[in-house]
């Protein structure tokens, strides 16, 4: 049964891992940091609370005739009754319960208070929180004298505040520390992963043909046997794409001796006369070797150009454009085409091979000069750009639909079938010798044909400028095989 929960990301973890711990002790904080500060402002408005009743116990009076009376003065009342921020009530009540003074409905504790003791207890009054105290007043200091009960109630808004002020001065620091230790985490991950992600980068740049081991020098420890086991896997591809590519060099090798002898024994034939009957047998079996041995070519070009080192030197295109014209300018002329070449540039240099360059425009004039038909046009143009430069084979001949374009460069790709002794590696070849020189290729129409009308073909290749490459330039991929 397939997992279908996708990967995860091991940032995401190391951040669960790292954070949640630290939420979790900043959560166990508050709560001990809010429990100490309603602790230390109830122990702080209960003293405060307990000495004004401890007060106004000593206003207290019994008279003669045992009645419970108390003496406020109006300013002492007064100060009783305001409290800026919360409310207070007082309730005294003398032995039997008798309220004596204040109000007659304030909670009081569950179990009164004995003698010079005091209660302190949380309750409701008029829909508000309140917080009491009752304090037991002796009427007398016989042993069973009953108690007046003193009760001083206020709400608990300043209390509130207080816990409020108090929790936020100690959790403030608590959470610039942790946003800091938090950003000081993110950092430590992102600079921890960075060698995964130059890992990662430096496989995603590279191509297909570059097989050289990574680098295992900038690693780090947890990551070299990752990166060892990778070069080993590197190093067994290569082994198996050089025995691949040997072995097409090998077979193409020995194929080309025999084809060409049985090429020139159908060409001996034919010029010997021989009947009628034997002809066209003799016909399909030059064309054909003629065809297998252009594909055997093909295969050698191919195999030499996978084979190829990326050890580039500096090339002059120049130089190759007139190498590749003096040799099918013979076969241009025997078509009657105008081959025309036009260098607008001076820096002509690339950095490249300049077997696989010329392997290169020799592909696109062989295409070329095949299907044009004759007293056609052929053009070879050089010139560059701010960053490239830029070369350029056009033809007048029978052109490329827009829906092959993509897939003329494919391998035994062809347009069609039967027309010309192409096998379809051709421009297969011209494609990977341009990418195997960080160039692109693209193909748009081309020339009018003077006679036919037909619009051609037009390659151009873009290359990087060697003049404005940054000194000692490296190679645009290593060995590959």
């Amino acid at each position: 049964m397939r997992n279908s929960i996708g990967p995860r990301s091991l940032k995401n973890q190391l951040r669960l891992w790292l954070l949640l711990p630290m939420l979790l002790v900043l959560g166990v904080s508050a709560a001990l940091s809010y429990s100490r500060a309603l602790l230390y402002a109830t122990q702080a408005y209960d003293q405060s609370l307990l000495r004004t009743v401890l007060a106004l116990a000593d206003e207290v009076i019994i008279d003669a005739n045992n009645e419970v009376k108390i003496e406020i003065p109006e300013v002492a009342s007064h100060l009783l009754s305001y409290n800026e921020g919360d409310r207070i009530y007082i309730r005294i009540s003398g032995p039997q319960g008798k309220l004596v003074f204040g109000e007659a409905h304030l909670p009081l504790p569950p179990k009164p208070p004995a003698g010079n003791q005091q209660t302190y207890y949380n309750s409701v009054y008029q829909g508000e929180a309140i917080r009491a105290v009752t304090f037991g007043l002796p009427e007398s200091k016989a042993a069973d004298a009953r108690n007046i009960l003193i009760t001083m109630a206020e709400t608990t808004g300043k209390r509130d505040a207080m816990v409020a002020e108090m929790v936020e001065e100690m959790l403030l620091p608590q959470v610039l520390m942790m946003i800091l230790a938090a950003i000081v985490i993110e950092l430590g991950i992102h600079f921890a992963l960075k060698p995964m992600q130059d890992l990662r980068e430096s496989l995603h740049q590279r191509s297909h043909r570059d097989l050289s081991p990574l680098n295992t020098d900038s690693s780090p420890l947890e990551l070299q046997p990752l990166v060892q086991a990778m070069n080993a896997l590197l190093s067994r591809v290569k082994a198996g794409l050089q025995q691949q590519q040997q072995f097409i060099a090998d077979a193409s090798h020995q194929l080309r001796t025999p084809i060409a002898g049985l090429q020139t024994q159908a060409e001996l034939a034919l010029r010997s006369q021989p009947p009628a009957a034997l002809q066209e047998p003799l016909n399909y079996m030059l064309r054909s070797t003629t065809r297998l041995s252009h594909l055997i070519q093909r295969l050698l070009s191919m195999a030499r150009t996978d084979a190829a080192s990326s050890q580039f030197q500096p090339v002059s295109l120049t130089d190759i454009i007139y190498d590749e014209c003096a040799r099918w300018v013979g076969p241009a002329a025997d078509k009657q085409l105008e081959l025309e070449v036009l260098i607008e540039t001076r820096q002509d240099k690339v950095l490249g091979d300049a077997l696989m360059l010329s392997e290169m425009l020799n592909n696109l004039l062989e295409n070329a000069i095949q299907y044009t038909p004759e007293q056609g046009l052929l053009e070879i143009r050089l010139w560059q750009t701010e960053q490239q430069l830029m070369l350029q084979v056009s033809d007048s001949g029978l052109g490329i639909p827009a829906d092959q374009t993509a897939l003329i460069f494919e391998r035994f790709h062809r347009l069609d079938p039967n027309q010309g002794n192409g096998c379809g590696l051709g421009l297969a070849i011209v494609a990977e010798i341009a990418e195997h020189h960080n160039a692109t290729i693209t193909v748009t129409p081309g020339l009018p044909h003077p006679i036919t009308h037909h619009i051609g073909s037009q390659f151009t290749v873009k290359f990087e400028r060697y003049d404005i490459l940054p000194e000692n330039p490296r190679p645009a991929s290593t060995d590959a095989q």
